[in-house]
């Protein structure tokens, strides 16, 4: 990512979308949304450091009625979809061909990640295990 736009979102903060699921879905005792500005979400900053690297990395969440807080909408808009220019080329994405046996470990803080379709006639046993830092 270049350092002109690093620079440009070091300090902005972004909503997230709690209104719907990872894919799209409504979530139930929620009312649809068009305008990001007005939905349910929670506000994080877009660029944050990691507690044990001291990297810099991106803290996105979905692209989807995404909004950068204090933005007009457009403006918003054209910034996330810059951003996500760069978050998801795909040098950077790794895609499993999933055997039996395998497992998969991230770092939730790192990395993002997405399912993609699957054979809904093949048989999918899926098991999710957080854990939690020590770092107060």
């Amino acid at each position: 990512m270049p350092n002109e736009l690093v620079s440009r979102i070091e300090n902005l903060s972004i909503k997230h979308n709690a209104a719907h699921t990872s894919v799209g879905d409504l979530r139930r005792g929620f009312d649809p949304i068009k305008d990001p500005r007005e939905g349910p979400g929670a506000i994080h900053p877009i660029v944050r450091t990691h507690d044990e690297t001291q990297e810099k990395m991106l803290y996105l969440g979905r692209r989807e009625l995404a909004y950068v807080v204090g933005f007009a909408l457009e403006e918003s808009e054209q910034l996330l979809d810059e951003v996500w220019g760069y978050a998801a080329v795909s040098e950077n994405v790794w895609t499993q061909q999933w055997e039996i046996g395998d497992v998969i470990i991230w770092d939730n803080r790192r990395v993002l990640h997405r399912r993609d379709g699957f054979d809904q006639s093949q048989r999918r046993l899926m098991k999710r295990c957080q854990v939690m830092s020590s770092v107060a």
